[in-house]
Order: structure tokens, then C-alpha cells, then sequence
């Protein structure tokens, strides 16, 4: 099957949701005039990190609401980034799959959370695997893409695609960018590749653009927004971290063949380690 993909490297205006919200839909506009399939955004990406500024929290359901009726006005299925949501267990990192009725096929909660962020997210303990128009689609968000895991266990479901909304910035690597300046942009590049490979999918990796600023603290996002596949590696791929908007072309036909190369799947029916 072949899937148009629109990718929203989405530069965050910091604390400002409903101006992150009239641009996006600028974006899904543009996609759904191009007869993109599926739009994806960012993580964090109508308010960036809110620690510091929990009432931006969305405990009635607003955000979901309103991505909602932007896919059933837009007939664009939406996988809206993440946004934090207020409920009676605490913060969660949320994002979900919403289809072109405005159905909500899966919603995914971060379970792998990010150091600054276990200080205040609860973080999720479901791993979705759902059907879609376009096959079986699973959801991870940015520090889930170091954890092989919960791809495995997306595998054994039988998922097809997998997306990946992020905020991942230069000097995550703390102490290693004495090492390499660069290291977590070939952390995300190889990881990227390693997972569409290694597990016979289609990965979609949706980072944001340009800079964060918390008080006095500042880094910069590392971008490099791209879609890899088994055999071909990168499909696409944002060469920077500014604000911008690609399509991809998919045939997750191409997943068949990397079935019968590799038997990875078939492997992982009978193997001995779960």
C-alpha cells in the first residue's frame, strides 16, 4: 500500500498554545491540498517543556477536541505531536491517532521518560499497536526510540508503521558533547535506521525545530525530522533543525520483501528470549 506522509518540523513558540494551534493548521492545509494521508507533528509542540508552567496542562480534553474536528474538516488522519494532559494520576506526555472522521483510533502515553521530565510525568504503561487505513500503526514518543523493546513488542502485534514525535535537543548528551558536538544527532540517525531495520517497519520521526528556552537555560533542537524503511535506510530526511514541512511517499509493500530477506518476524514467533 502506498502512503503520502506529510512531516511538520514545527518550530514551538514556548507557552503559546493557541498561537502553536492556528499555525499548525496552516500546515494541515497545505498537506491535505497535497493529498497527504497522515499529517505528524512534534512532541511538546503547542507548548514546549511546561514544568515550570503546569496550568498549560489540558485536563478537559481541549487539545484532542480540537485536532478532532481539524481532521474531520481537513479529511487528514493527525497524529498531533504530544501535549501534556492533567488527570487524577498526575501529568502524562500524550499523543494520539486521529483519523480522517475525527475517530480516535489509539492514544499513547510516554513510557520511557526523558531525565528532567521523571521530576514531574507520570509516565504510561500501554504500548499501542491499532488498524488504520493504511495498516497496522503503532505510536512512541522521543526517548521511546532508544528502548528496542517496545519496538519488539509492537513487532509480535504485527505493526507496519511506527511515529515518533520528539523533542530531542544538542546537549542531551550531557557530558558527551565533549566527545562529539554532534553525538545526538548521530544517536537519532542511527537509531532511525536501526529500528526500520531491525524490525521490519516504516519509522516516521517528527522532531522540532529551532530553540529552547526555560529561564536562563537555552539549547538548541537538533531538527533532522526524517522516514526510514528496511533496504533503503533514509527516505527523507531535514538536513537542519529550522522549521519546515516535507511528504514521503511509503509502500509498505517494501515490508513484505523484508520479511522474506530477513525472517525477522518469523524468528521472533519461536525464538527463546522475549
Amino acid at each position: 500500500m502506498k502512503i503520502k506522509i506529510a512531516v511538520v518540523q514545527f518550530d514551538i513558540r514556548q507557552f503559546s498554545p493557541e498561537e502553536n494551534l492556528k499555525r499548525a493548521e496552516v500546515f494541515i492545509s497545505k498537506a491535505a491540498l497535497a493529498k497527504a494521508h497522515i499529517i505528524v507533528f512534534p512532541e511538546d509542540f503547542l507548548t514546549g517543556p511546561i514544568e515550570r508552567r503546569r496550568e498549560l496542562a489540558d485536563g478537559n480534553n481541549t487539545y484532542r477536541k480540537h485536532f478532532q474536528n481539524l481532521a474531520r474538516q481537513y479529511k487528514i488522519d493527525i497524529v498531533p505531536g504530544s501535549f501534556i494532559e492533567l488527570d487524577q494520576k498526575g501529568l502524562h506526555n500524550t499523543t494520539y491517532y486521529i483519523d480522517a472522521t475525527g475517530k480516535v483510533k489509539a492514544r499513547y502515553r510516554k513510557i520511557n521518560l526523558w531525565l528532567p521530565e521523571r521530576r514531574y510525568i507520570t509516565p504510561g504503561n500501554e504500548v499501542p499497536v491499532f488498524n488504520t487505513s493504511y495498516g497496522k500503526i503503532g505510536l512512541v514518543i522521543c526517548w521511546d526510540l532508544i528502548f528496542p523493546e517496545i519496538f519488539r513488542k509492537m513487532v509480535k502485534r504485527g505493526v507496519s508503521i511506527v511515529i515518533c514525535p520528539s523533542y530531542w535537543c544538542m546537549k542531551d548528551a550531557g557530558i558527551g558533547i565533549k566527545h562529539d558536538k554532534r553525538a545526538e544527532i548521530k544517536s537519532v540517525d542511527s537509531l532511525c535506521t536501526a529500528r526500520a531495520f531491525e524490525n521490519e517497519i516504516i519509522l516516521v520521526y517528527c522532531n522540532a525545530a529551532g530553540k529552547l528556552k526555560l529561564g536562563n537555560f537555552e539549547d538548541d533542537l537538533i531538527g533532522c525530522s526524517q522516514i526510514t524503511a528496511p533496504f533503503k535506510g533514509i527516505l527523507q530526511r531535514l538536513n537542519h533543525n529550522k522549521e519546515a514541512m516535507f511528504l514521503q511517499e511509503v509502500d509498505t509493500a517494501l515490508l513484505q520483501d523484508a520479511e522474506r530477506a530477513y525472517k525477522i518476524r518469523k524468528d521472533l514467533k519461536t525464538r527463546v528470549l522475549s
